[in-house]
């Protein structure tokens, strides 16, 4: 759907009423990071949402743009302000700044000699040899350009044929070169200010400009697909082992975003300078870039423009301006059902259970059909789920020696990153992050699945045989999750001093500051659960 005017709240509902009103997204449900967040932004009732320069597409909506374009557009905007009344001599000038730039100046002065050659030879044939060039070439444009050899008329803009060979009838004896044509429009010094001119634009407020406005932007993807799409099960919900959450937005009755689908083309669109609301005038004798208001309808296009492969996943997106590089979570709480797939994993499957049992939310199961391809559901019950006490202590053994596992990495890691040193080596600093975030989140595993033992058994605990490493994991967790608190606390506060003096690289700053966030939000959320009074007693 092409976005011809700017979004508003009416036509966006009656968009969403024409579509069905069911939107669906596809998770995978691992035992991970992202699946604790998943589980616990459902029972928030709210989705998240990212930068689009995070998509999983790399070319959906990242900060790219087309070559050819951006120098015809920056090209343009310059000469504007130009006091160049002569517009054949602007059309040269905006032909050999964008050669110059995409690094086709000699192809460009190789097709002028072929033209060049054309325009005498013809000049000939027709017997007009004693007819200034400039004349013939006026009196017989339309004829000139429509006879002219294709890779010639292929190269060269009517604009641009017209214009060159106007120039040319007064270098018939000599090569022509960028010298050469230097001399006869007296350009020397031009084309060098004003290219410089461009890439200045490109490098310091074109690219910038468009990453910044993109990173204030944030997307949640939908799809209207249904919950038995098989490529997108395959594709987003872990070959089956994730779920496919249902929502109705028909019962949305609050701004939460500007909400439109996914126009799939095989164009790719580009924004230009005009669109981010990028100006150049003219001031004291010089140019100067302005920023000015962009343009929501061509910013809104960009945004929902996607190659026409990925057209089965029939994709809706929330959009929404927020803060550079802050994701934001849309309170969206009308969930009618969560379909679980077919190789779920028995925890994840369980925490999506309660979740749903909790929240009064529809709990399927997708179902193969033994006649043919199609992807049936069952609806589930309290009767499809046994519980088994020694598979699930089996399971916490395993946490228990995951987690002793990270901790000895982290360890190690520590022992190479010696913040105290006097010039220490910090690219130990993000692999051990790294690990500590495995270990936060099999901590967090740990304490659902053992607080599961104690909700699902009536023995007395105290007479079950459980594991040493689990009983030592319950009083380590707590010391090293506070450990995790005080080491994010104590890197934060030093982290962009470290960047400024060159001590972390710029690849590694932003995985570093995102790791420093996903463990203060998951010591958060381990927190938040409270350990089993049955167990501590």
């Amino acid at each position: 759907m092409k976005i011809k005017t700017e979004p508003n709240l009416i036509d966006m509902k009656n968009n969403i009423k024409e579509a069905g009103g069911l939107f669906y997204q596809y998770r995978p449900c691992r035992r991970d990071v992202s699946t604790i967040y998943d589980i616990e932004n459902i029972k928030h009732g709210v989705v998240y949402a990212q930068t689009p320069l995070n998509m999983n597409d790399p070319f959906d909506s990242m900060a790219g743009f087309s070559t050819e374009k951006f120098y015809d557009n920056c090209i343009s905007l310059l000469l504007d302000t130009v006091n160049i009344e002569d517009a054949k001599l602007k059309t040269i000038i905006a032909e050999l700044l964008k050669s110059k730039a995409i690094g086709k100046f000699t192809e460009l002065f190789f097709n002028l000699n072929e033209l060049k050659k054309y325009i005498f030879s013809k000049r000939l044939v027709m017997h007009q040899t004693q007819t200034p060039v400039q004349v013939f070439v006026t009196n017989n444009f339309k004829l000139l350009y429509s006879k002219c050899p294709k890779k010639i008329k292929d190269y060269f803009s009517k604009d641009s044929f017209f214009a060159f060979s106007l120039v040319v009838g007064n270098l018939e004896n000599t090569e022509i070169n960028e010298s050469t044509l230097n001399d006869v429009l007296n350009f020397e010094g031009v084309l060098d200010h004003l290219y410089a001119q461009i890439l200045d634009i490109k490098d310091n407020t074109y690219l910038p400009t468009m990453k910044t406005f993109l990173s204030q932007l944030t997307v949640s993807c939908f799809s209207t697909s249904g919950w038995n799409n098989q490529l997108m099960w395959s594709h987003y919900a872990n070959s089956y082992s994730g779920i496919c959450i249902e929502y109705d937005f028909n019962a949305i009755n609050e701004f939460i975003g500007f909400i439109y689908p996914v126009e799939y083309t095989s164009v790719r669109p580009t924004l230009t300078l005009q669109d981010l609301g990028v100006k150049v005038i003219l001031e004291n004798g010089e140019n100067k870039v302005i920023q000015g208001e962009t343009d929501m309808v061509s910013i809104f296009s960009y945004l929902l423009a996607k190659n026409e492969c990925w057209e089965y996943e029939k994709e809706w997106r929330i959009i929404n301006i927020g803060e550079a590089y802050k994701p934001l979570f849309v309170n969206l709480s009308c969930i009618k059902s969560i379909t679980l797939g077919l190789k779920m994993d028995p925890l994840c499957k369980h925490l999506i259970w309660d979740i749903c049992r909790d929240k009064d939310i529809d709990c399927y199961q997708i179902v193969v059909s033994t006649e043919d391809y199609v992807l049936e559901r069952k609806l589930l019950s309290t009767a499809d789920f046994t519980y088994d006490l020694d598979e699930e202590i089996k399971y916490v053994d395993l946490l228990s020696n995951q987690i002793v596992d990270a901790s000895k990495k982290i360890e190690l890691l520590g022992v190479e990153f010696k913040p105290e040193n006097e010039d220490p080596d910090f690219s130990y600093m993000y692999p051990m992050l790294k690990e500590a975030i495995d270990m936060l989140t099999n901590a967090y595993y740990f304490k659902l699945a053992l607080n599961r033992i104690c909700d699902n058994t009536n023995e007395d605990l105290s007479q079950v045989t459980m594991p040493s490493e689990i009983k030592e994991g319950v009083s380590q967790i707590n010391i090293f999750v506070d450990q995790v608190k005080e080491m994010v606390a104590s890197l934060n506060s030093v982290i962009l001093t470290l960047k400024i003096a060159g001590k972390i690289s710029k690849e590694d700053y932003p995985k570093i500051t995102s790791s420093l966030e996903n463990l203060d939000e998951l010591s958060v959320k381990f927190e938040n659960i409270p350990w089993n009074s049955i167990y501590l007693s």
